[in-house]
């Protein structure tokens, strides 16, 4: 990983976890990471947009993480029966015990491999959030998605885009890295994927343009850089969020209110 790369896992796993069986704490864990992450703006709304066509939808989480999408779409899909699966037992087991304290009785909660998974002609929609870019064999997982979708059903994703030009002379990274097994997609190759699994797409938008990478500037790359240097940073990041906050949010709505011709992420709707 070069300096420029950065790595919130262990950031954000100690931080789950220590709101892992307490529900205020994961309310307010999902509060920030809804606040503070762009990805989740875009995602959110797509599923605002989506939930306006039906309610009571057959949904599957491909990869649920730390549960915040599978809450999301409990309570704006309300008659919708929803199946999340995730590799990692501990994250499974977590949002099953939260979801069960807030009452979010439509969503079940399973430990899965998208590699293996495939339930034919099962669901309406399909979401992946930040997942694609972590396995390898994907091309096996969006055949299995389109497999495991219903004719007509929606696969709604978000993931990092491959670095742009403009970023390879800048040398500017504005992407998530983590357990990455590719930086991201080119539209390209991204396209002839879904499509070569069956779907068609029905769009492919930019995110992180450049009102968006502003807001990652302020409310990620900062923080981050600040607290990789020293630990002893960690108190000042409240009043500096609080000073930051609003403008970073704008930049934030703009992003999801605008054509970007460039960005370091997609989402994309595609359907079976």
């Amino acid at each position: 990983m070069s300096g420029k790369e950065i790595d919130y896992d262990p950031v954000k796993t100690p931080l789950g976890r220590l709101g892992a069986r307490c529900v205020w704490l994961r309310r307010l864990f999902f509060t920030a990471l809804g606040a503070l992450f762009l990805r989740e703006w875009h995602v959110k709304k797509a599923l605002r947009e989506l939930a306006e066509e039906r309610s009571d939808w057959e949904i599957f989480d491909a990869g649920s993480g730390f549960g915040q999408y599978t809450h999301f779409m409990a309570w704006n899909f309300p008659k919708a029966k929803i199946y999340a699966i995730d590799v990692k037992p501990e994250q499974i087991e977590d949002s099953d015990w939260f979801a069960e304290r807030v009452g979010d009785r439509n969503c079940t909660f399973e430990v899965g491999d998208l590699t293996e998974f495939q339930q034919p002609d099962t669901f309406h929609l399909a979401l992946s959030v930040d997942v694609m870019e972590h396995i390898l064999d994907d091309n096996k997982v969006f055949a299995n998605i389109f497999a495991s979708l219903k004719e007509g059903g929606y696969f709604l994703m978000s993931t990092p885009s491959a670095l742009e030009p403009s970023d390879e002379k800048t040398g500017d990274v504005h992407s998530v890295v983590g357990e990455h097994v590719r930086e991201g997609y080119e539209e390209g190759e991204l396209r002839r994927k879904l499509e070569k699994a069956g779907f068609r797409v029905l769009y492919m938008k930019r995110t992180y343009g450049p009102w968006g990478r502003i807001s990652w500037q302020l409310l990620q790359r900062i923080p981050m850089l600040l607290l990789d240097k020293s630990k002893l940073f960690a108190p000042l990041l409240i009043p500096y969020y609080l000073v930051v906050y609003l403008p970073a949010a704008f930049c934030m709505a703009m992003d999801v209110q605008t054509y970007n011709t460039t960005g370091g992420g997609w989402l994309a709707l595609a359907q079976k």
